[in-house]
């Protein structure tokens, strides 16, 4: 059995919480935490006060590196994404045809079910963004795809893609929302709502059938008018004042949402409701400039964003998670401590991992990340195996 310690660290334990300490690693997973330095005689590994927090989870990864869900194999990806930092990772996909759908559920689910391999980020499933869109709001997808998530439509889904799907969308507003919410939910999956201008009794509709996260706040729709002029709540109203509505998903690139937007939903909910998470397409970890996305969209990346060519709309971000972790940390003044939590407990709480993974505590995968002063990841380490690359290629902000 191998066993050894991680000692002379400041560690950030996910919950908000930390200590100086060590983590004494036994066969893969997590033995003891305690305070103060070790004095027993396993294998030391000093880490010279550096910061040590699980690994992240980014919960919306359409691709990355060049490398794309639909086309190219998952496992591929999640060997990259490892080096830095992101030791769990759950593939995303929006509005495509039925066919490519079952083609990128097939892709997961292989991905899912071969964790033989220590080399690469563990696949935790699917998320669902599509096909039960708005057809009006489906942002960079394609609207020709979307459906109304009629039972016989969520029969299907369940039947030809349920295996790999752990979270769905669906949009408030659509015909049978609140109905395919509470199947969905009884069939053990995750279900969010984006994509929508519904008014605020659809949504709340929506969450009292089950309806547990708010995907990628403030980039859902710009908001419906009544009557008169006046302004109808959004999704994100009612998941700011709702608690039913557990965890709000945030893209965090500094473009996507503007801070202001970020502290408030830190004032209303507190980090604790927070997820980050990347949308990151193919483009993720390449340098800028043009693409074409797996539905023939001509598009670009530049700035850690991307783009449609032409309407100049945004298409997902491109920033890795590591970066966004650190921009929370710059827009809030959110401690690093308490800030890592939206990207480690969070999202494991959300998928209903916590005790598997996202926090230092006994009996938990030993999937660690030791940081330095400039918060840039510098070392990995994947049940208990310590990741032979890490690159943090994200400059921190002047």
């Amino acid at each position: 059995m191998a066993e050894f310690v991680l000692d002379d660290a400041r560690l950030w334990v996910g919950d908000g919480t930390s200590l100086d300490g060590h983590v004494v690693v036994r066969d893969g997973s997590i033995g003891a935490v305690e305070r103060g330095r070790y004095r027993g005689g396993l294998e030391v590994i000093s880490l010279g006060g550096a910061a040590l927090s699980p690994g992240m989870i980014d919960l919306m990864v359409l691709g990355g590196f060049g490398l794309s869900i639909l086309r190219d194999d998952v496992r591929q990806i999640a060997r990259q994404y490892l080096r830095y930092g992101v030791t769990a990772m759950q593939c995303c996909i929006g509005t495509l045809p039925w066919e490519a759908m079952k083609q990128v559920a097939a892709n997961v689910q292989q991905a899912r079910a071969d964790q033989a391999d220590a080399g690469r980020s563990q696949v935790l499933g699917l998320y669902l963004e599509g096909p039960f869109q708005h057809p009006r709001l489906t942002g960079a997808s394609l609207a020709a795809h979307a459906l109304p998530p009629s039972l016989d439509n969520v029969e299907r889904v369940l039947t030809e893609l349920g295996e790999a799907v752990t979270m769905i969308n669906v949009s408030p507003g659509t015909e049978g929302d609140a109905q395919a919410v509470r199947r969905l939910a009884q069939a053990g999956k995750v279900v969010t709502m984006a994509h929508s201008n519904a008014p605020a009794e659809r949504v709340v509709a929506c969450v009292e059938n089950g309806t547990s996260g708010l995907g990628h706040a403030f980039n859902n729709n710009n908001g419906a008018m009544k009557e008169g002029g006046v302004q109808q709540p959004t999704l994100e109203h009612v998941a700011l004042l709702d608690e039913r509505v557990r965890f709000l998903h945030l893209i965090c690139d500094g473009t996507h949402v503007d801070p202001w937007l970020i502290r408030l939903m830190l004032r209303c909910r507190g980090v604790e409701a927070l997820c980050l998470v990347t949308d990151g397409n193919q483009r993720m970890g390449c340098p800028d400039g043009p693409f074409v996305w797996d539905d023939g969209q001509r598009m670009y990346k530049k700035d850690g964003v991307c783009r449609i060519e032409g309407s100049n709309g945004l298409a997902g971000s491109a920033t890795l998670l590591p970066q966004m972790f650190r921009n929370l940390v710059r827009f809030t003044g959110l401690a690093p401590e308490r800030a890592i939590q939206a990207v480690t407990l969070n999202p494991a709480r959300s998928l209903g991992l916590e005790e598997r993974m996202g926090l230092i505590a006994p009996g938990r995968r030993a999937d660690l990340v030791a940081w330095d002063q400039d918060l840039r990841v510098q070392r990995v380490w994947l049940s208990g195996r310590a990741c032979a690359q890490v690159h943090d290629l994200e400059e921190v902000p002047a």
